[in-house]
């Protein structure tokens, strides 16, 4: 396991020509040793060294990692460093993807994404080298260094990259493996196309290792069909996995077949209706099946394909899907409902279990992506089968106490019963992920959720869990930035990393606006609601704690944001400043990529 150090510190030269510290948080960087030499890179915007790919055939991820590094170094010095296969003299900073040794008995599997991810940065005063067991691994080392040298990976498409002449790291010797072997966000709702590459390209700079596009196509996943030529190439030099569909009942069985097959489609309140299913239909699950075959034929770049229910609590209550609870013309309301839910769980899974067989006959690499959403929010029943090997299963934490951990003080029942659920599932599958809402994607979008992050992923991770995903859809960068970072090391501190982003991203308000943060995040810790919940009906009886005061805060928000746009003197900061009080002037506005900066492209389809 990665040791995490309390605090690192990267020796840069400033543009003046003195010597600083940038003191770097374990929010950010693994573990180190420091030693008293400096490596040179960029010496008053000239260089210093050149970057040397050690493969004679690097594949699109190691090739990127050098320009990359070329890139980020010239935008921050004006000096351009040589890429070559042999050294010409200089400093070399080596690009080395090799199997790195393993060290941790417990951990046997070569593919695993943990041991793939693996990387070593060591700096000494002649030579810098970055190792890693994969060239995704040499590209998250590259995006380490450059982190160490100041630059700040915060919000997609919003860069955060300091002007310094002079470039120098101190020695060190550093480690670095993820804590969980899954890391991924949604892209969703699938904007641009220059959205979804600055997505895709913040995944990777923070070192996550999947990309879920999330069409929730009613039919032909047209979405991805559009941007596929153009994503497909940003994805494969990054090295990032793919998942695809979301809600895809209606993606697989489109609602267009209710005319010719009404009994396909679920039994709800005395009638067929489209579009959730009637799981129990074999001639049914075999054309959905055809179609996600034909799909993967088409797009052979999908790791993983989701076979989610439709986003609502329907679900069919016919005597099949009900495995006898309901028998024809029973009044559901007779039968408890978790009983019924219960048993209809079960027919899923086997529908689950049907499709993914299937599947692996004619797409072996490819993972049957469900989720535990909504109609199947329920433990495991006693009698559901195990899931098959290819299925890679979410469970969604859907309407949780967002201000409050899942295990720990204040308790939250609701919480408990996630976790409790999760671990029935976990031990019957031998892929899965819990799904998170990490961002605030529900009016008014503000969700200052930093502290209950870290401490569920340190739980989640204590617990065995293997990966983690949560929505980008909204308006909370912070949480997505301290998330990413606890995904690789959960033993972080969230002030530190709450600190670390306003110091990269808002500069010389950096410090008043991560004192306005941490006092958001003490101030609704252990309040009830689930993110902003509330917090604009003030006249509803049932609002949680948490809602009422983001309202109580909005005047000063507003008041503090207007005032420190005023303030600063740059320009990119104020449009930063302006974004964040967005959601708090706006309030009961409909849903915005506000964190984001605008994203144009005049190709769009």
């Amino acid at each position: 396991m990665t040791i995490i150090a309390k605090h690192t510190r990267s020796i840069i030269r400033s543009r003046t020509g003195v010597m600083v510290f940038i003191a770097l948080s374990s929010a950010c960087l693994p573990a180190l040793q420091t030693y008293g030499a400096t490596f040179k890179i960029v010496t008053r915007s000239r260089p210093q060294a050149e970057i040397i790919l050690d493969r004679n055939n690097p594949t699109a991820p190691l090739t990127f990692a050098a320009e990359e590094l070329r890139r980020y170094v010239k935008e921050m010095s004006g000096a351009e460093l040589p890429i070559v296969r042999r050294s010409s003299g200089k400093r070399p900073i080596l690009l080395v993807a090799t199997p790195l040794p393993e060290k941790q008995a417990r951990r046997t599997d070569p593919d695993d994404p943990r041991e793939t991810d693996h990387y070593r940065l060591i700096v000494e005063a002649r030579q810098l080298r970055i190792e890693g067991a994969s060239e995704r691994a040499v590209l998250f080392g590259v995006y380490d260094l450059l982190e160490r040298l100041g630059c700040g990976w915060c919000v997609p498409g919003d860069d955060s990259i300091p002007a310094r002449p002079t470039l120098e790291l101190a020695a060190l010797a550093m480690d670095a493996r993820p804590a969980f072997a899954h890391r991924m966000m949604l892209d969703f709702p699938m904007m641009s196309i220059a959205q979804t590459v600055a997505i895709a390209d913040w995944l990777a700079k923070n070192r996550m290792n999947w990309i879920h596009e999330c069409p929730n196509a009613h039919g032909e996943p047209t979405a991805w069909y559009e941007r596929r030529e153009r994503v497909l190439p940003e994805l494969t030099k990054r090295g990032l996995r793919l998942a695809l569909g979301g809600h895809t009942m209606h993606t697989w069985l489109p609602e267009t077949n209710f005319v010719s097959h009404p009994d396909w489609f679920a039994w709800d309140n005395g009638e067929r209706k489209p579009p959730t299913l009637c799981l129990s239909r074999p001639e049914m699950a075999a054309v959905l099946t055809r179609n996600i075959q034909r799909f993967l034929d088409r797009c052979p770049e999908v790791d993983v394909v989701d076979l989610w229910h439709t986003d609502s609590e329907v679900f069919c209550h016919c005597a099949m899907c009900t495995r006898g609870v309901l028998e024809d013309g029973t009044d559901p309301t007779r039968v408890p409902a978790d009983v019924v839910r219960s048993a209809y769980v079960i027919t899923y899974i086997e529908f689950v279990n049907r499709v993914a067989q299937a599947i692996a006959t004619t797409h072996p690499k490819v993972l049957l992506g469900p989720l535990i959403y909504s109609q199947t929010d329920h433990a495991m029943p006693d009698g559901c089968p195990a899931l098959a090997d290819n299925v890679l299963l979410g469970l969604a934490h859907f309407f949780r106490d967002s201000y409050r951990p899942l295990i720990g003080e204040p308790k939250s029942p609701v919480n408990l019963r996630f976790l409790g659920n999760d671990l029935t599932w976990m031990a019957k599958a031998k892929r899965s992920y819990v799904y998170e809402y990490f961002n605030g994607w529900t009016a008014p979008y503000v969700y200052p959720g930093a502290q209950v992050i870290v401490h569920d992923l340190k739980t989640l991770h204590g617990l065995g869990v293997q990966g983690i995903s949560s929505d980008m859809f909204g308006y909370t960068p912070i949480n997505l930035y301290v998330a990413a970072r606890a995904l690789w090391s959960p033993d972080i501190s969230w002030t530190a990393a709450v600190q670390d982003f306003c110091r990269r991203y808002y500069g010389e308000m950096s410090e008043q606006m991560a004192n306005n943060e941490l006092q958001l995040e003490r101030g609704i810790f252990g309040l009830n609601g689930y993110q902003a919940n509330g917090a604009r009906d003030p006249e509803s009886p049932t609002r949680p704690a948490s809602g009422r005061y983001l309202e109580e805060q909005r005047p000063g928000q507003i008041q503090l944001l207007k005032t420190l746009s005023t303030q600063t003197k740059d320009p990119k900061v104020r449009g930063r400043l302006e974004r964040a009080l967005l959601p708090w002037v706006a309030w009961n506005k409909d849903p915005r990529f506000w964190a984001f900066p605008p994203f144009t492209d005049s190709r769009e389809p």
